[in-house]
């Protein structure tokens, strides 16, 4: 595809690994990006690190400043020149806190569910209805097991409150789709359930594995880089108007 053909997309929780090294590939094709972020120096600083910041891709990004439960901040964020954005990428998350190591606590235990709820909010109210694409974690689904048994100890203990978080979520965007089709506040979704995050440079997208919750892929761990180059291989650099077998439901990844 020509860099003209291409979709717009709107970043949340960009200088988070997953979300970060997605935006790198979009920004490298030349994809024209919005990202909202509490502190751009933070971003800006990332994306020297990776030598974009200073490039031609920089004046395809723009960078807004504010609070992902903000608005009027996500309005803004949803509009690139003028035009609402195609594409929605949210991997907002909150940090583990280890204050007690034997309960674990977010630093914001309703990150996930505030942030998208505000999210669906400020397209319904733009009219915009882009596509969005969630990331959300293993553990969740009730129809079959989608990670190792050695794992799931592991998953109770360490992933309560996250699970709690990404399940109600995950029920927002269920519910957003179960509207009438003329009042929802978003064209489409996937929500991409990765295996635990390891910070390995990543194994390349041919080695990731995809399913479905009725057929899921079952791996014990996969790299950010590799959520953020599956993601945009499977959702950003293609064509909104073709069919895509990940789109409307969720999608477990692996390595």
């Amino acid at each position: 595809m020509e860099a003209g053909n291409l979709h717009t997309v709107a970043f949340f929780g960009a200088t988070g690994g997953c979300v970060l090294a997605c935006l790198v590939q979009t920004l490298g094709a030349g994809i024209c990006c919005s990202a909202l972020v509490r502190d751009p120096a933070k971003l800006q600083d990332l994306l020297r690190q990776r030598g974009l910041f200073e490039s031609a891709a920089a004046d395809k990004l723009n960078i807004v400043k504010g609070s992902v439960t903000d608005i009027d901040a996500v309005c803004q964020t949803l509009i690139y020149k003028g035009r609402p954005v195609d594409m929605i990428i949210s991997g907002v998350g909150g940090k583990p806190v280890f204050t007690n190591p034997f309960k674990p606590k977010l630093d914001n235990p309703t990150i996930c569910q505030d942030a998208i709820r505000t999210i669906l909010a400020a397209s319904r109210k733009l009219g915009a209805r882009p596509v969005l694409i969630a990331i959300s974690s293993v553990g969740l689904t009730t129809k079959k097991r989608d990670s190792p048994i050695a794992m799931l100890p592991l998953n109770y203990w360490l992933l309560r409150e996250p699970h709690a978080d990404k399940k109600i979520m995950e029920e927002a965007i269920f519910d957003e789709m179960r509207r009438s089709e003329e009042d929802r506040a978003i064209r489409n979704y996937t929500l991409v359930r990765p295996s635990w995050f390891s910070d390995c440079p990543g194994v390349g997208l041919a080695k990731i594995k995809a399913g479905t919750e009725m057929n899921p892929a079952i791996g014990y761990t996969i790299s950010r880089n590799d959520v953020g180059l599956w993601i945009f291989e499977n959702f950003v650099r293609r064509p909104l108007q073709l069919d895509n077998p990940y789109l409307g439901q969720p999608v477990t990844i692996t390595s």
